[in-house]
């Protein structure tokens, strides 16, 4: 996929779905203060580095995962590119320029969380696949917004590091 987002952005299969807003009310998948905790655990999961904090962290998210162990399920992996503020990707059926909903995606099947964050789609390219989608993030706190900015800021920064080493 062709980054149709500008700024910092990674591409990635990642476990994602678009849930139009139907005025009813949407399972989100986690909560923000479960969203903003899982994605400090994932940062340091991932640099294996440990603390005190990330201990109380993952102490934290091990309780609430255990309750859901049962039934979490997460959404087909698909390809997508994240950016700080945006998503984008190829749907086979396109929703409405202007519509909203939620984006549920987890950055990691391997330490998986389903995030929510409510977005509304702000284009529609329609092609012969059905439609490259990009969807605006709208983030209700500024601290979800944050660790949301770091998660991506580091994916993005590894995909340059991959690349670099990939090229002759």
């Amino acid at each position: 996929m062709i980054n149709p987002i500008s700024g910092p952005a990674f591409s990635a299969s990642l476990p994602f779905c678009w849930q139009a807003q139907d005025g009813g009310v949407h399972d989100c998948g986690s909560d923000e203060w479960e969203a903003i905790r899982y994605l400090l655990v994932l940062a340091d999961f991932e640099q294996n580095s440990e603390s005190i904090e990330l201990a109380q962290a993952r102490q934290d998210l091990l309780l609430l995962w255990l309750a859901r162990s049962q039934t979490m399920q997460l959404p087909e992996a698909q390809a997508l590119t994240v950016g700080l503020s945006q998503l984008a990707w190829q749907a086979r059926t396109a929703p409405r320029l202007g519509e909203q909903g939620l984006v549920r995606l987890a950055f990691s099947s391997r330490f998986p969380l389903v995030l929510g964050i409510e977005a509304k789609i702000c284009a529609v390219q329609p092609d012969e696949q059905g439609a490259l989608c990009i969807a605006e993030l709208i983030f209700n706190s500024p601290q979800l917004q944050d660790q949301f900015e770091q998660t991506v800021f580091r994916y993005h920064r590894r995909a340059i590091q991959l690349a670099k080493q990939t090229q002759p």
